[in-house]
């Protein structure tokens, strides 16, 4: 098929490895800088985002850890392929896929990757297709830097492209990407292009405060935390011994030893601070709130807080679950339009319907709630369905030539 050989002569499209070369933004960075780089992003233009936005990863800890809580949630979910139907060739395809993707080297990494669009809004992971027999299938999938592309339209100023372009280190317009080899991941908190749709756009001011804030920290210790020294000398000292005075006083601050003469002496003053000395450790705790709940949608499964309780923490837990099933729905949408149709395209050619892949996002506890509304509404009297139970239960329904295990024993 045609369809194939594209495929085939396309691997390999996207350097990833120009994507270590890059700058830091962060470095410095100010109100009005970020100011800059947001309004290039909104331009289309992504690299120093992008790279900006890998730094804050780097350095904000705590933002780190609650984006991988949530990327780590959604990836790690076992995911099945539904066929279209019933059908004989239904059944073909899904296992044809459910072969592939079996086969596939780095799923893992691979979901971790493509979630990370979270943050930044956008992911792009290119296929590498290998012929297998007669048969098209992809072998690995490689993590594309999202700061190599771009969605600015060069050929109409002022115009945002649906699927970006590939930006090359010193290129300006870009090359056009075949739609078919990549898989590309948005998430889109509000409405909009992608670029406006990851969480680390709004996040990035709280990185930005958060760092002015301990900076400013790591500045009042450095002036009150270590006690004030004070060297006093005789009026007859020399330069000499002045000199020397002076050094052993400096020295004291790190070394906490020195070696004066008889003439001389050091005194140290204690600093006597009453409040507002935990001013900035309240500011950095307030930005980090601010994190947990936006990436989160809530705080108390990552901070404790002064006020709390194991009820109000379940609560906010079913809300972070709630967001885990929506990632994992975005996901499985994303990995059956990019992954699926195309490798069913190439090896079948066009069909009405095609295999998805579907992730059971109900964790145990979800599951043993709805048994306990089912076993409730049995109490009261109300039909339940058995294909309903064993649905609930993640269980399949045994048939007629299989052993049951029975409250009697294995019949």
């Amino acid at each position: 098929m045609n369809s194939k050989r594209t495929l085939i002569s396309k691997i390999g499209i996207v350097d990833a490895s120009t994507g270590h070369w890059r700058g830091y933004p962060s470095r410095n960075l100010t109100p009005a800088g970020l100011s800059a780089v947001l309004k290039e992003l909104d331009a289309g233009y992504t690299r120093n985002a992008m790279e900006l936005f890998d730094e804050m990863e780097e350095k904000d800890l705590h933002l780190a850890t609650v984006m991988q809580t949530r990327v780590s949630a959604a990836a790690s979910i076992p995911r099945k392929i539904i066929p279209a139907s019933d059908g004989g060739t239904a059944l073909k395809h899904a296992d044809f896929i459910r072969s592939v993707w079996e086969r596939l080297e780095g799923k893992t990494r691979l979901l971790h990757d493509i979630l990370m669009s979270i943050g930044r809004g956008f992911s792009i992971s290119e296929i590498m297709y290998e012929p297998r027999g007669d048969d098209l299938v992809a072998t690995r999938i490689k993590f594309c830097p999202q700061s190599l592309f771009s969605f600015a339209d060069p050929e109409k100023p002022g115009a945002m492209l649906d699927f970006p372009r590939y930006l090359p280190y010193g290129e300006t317009k870009g090359r056009k990407l075949p739609r078919d080899k990549f898989i590309f991941h948005t998430h889109r908190e509000s409405a909009g292009t992608p670029l406006r749709g990851g969480l680390y756009r709004g996040l990035a001011w709280y990185y930005l405060f958060t760092n002015y804030s301990i900076k400013d920290w790591m500045s009042f210790m450095d002036l009150y935390g270590i006690p004030l020294r004070i060297g006093k000398f005789k009026p007859s000292a020399n330069e000499k011994s002045r000199d020397i005075l002076r050094q052993a006083v400096r020295n004291l601050g790190s070394d906490a030893a020195a070696v004066i003469s008889e003439d001389t002496t050091i005194e140290f003053i204690e600093s006597k601070l009453s409040g507002g000395h935990d001013l900035f450790q309240s500011a950095v705790e307030f930005f980090n709130f601010q994190k947990s709940k936006r990436v989160l949608g809530q705080t108390l499964t990552t901070e404790q807080g002064k006020t709390g309780s194991y009820s109000l923490g379940t609560v906010h837990d079913r809300v972070r679950h709630d967001i885990i099933r929506f990632d994992c729905a975005s996901l499985d949408e994303t990995l059956t339009r990019d992954l699926i149709i195309p490798l069913i395209k190439a090896n079948f050619g066009e069909q009405e319907r095609y295999p998805r892949f579907a992730t059971d996002a109900d964790d145990y506890r979800t599951r043993t709630e709805r048994l306990d509304d089912l076993k409730k509404l049995h109490d009261m009297g109300v039909p339940v369905s058995l294909a309903e139970l064993y649905r609930t239960a993640g269980v399949g329904e045994p048939s007629e030539t299989e052993n049951v295990l029975a409250k009697e024993g294995v019949k």
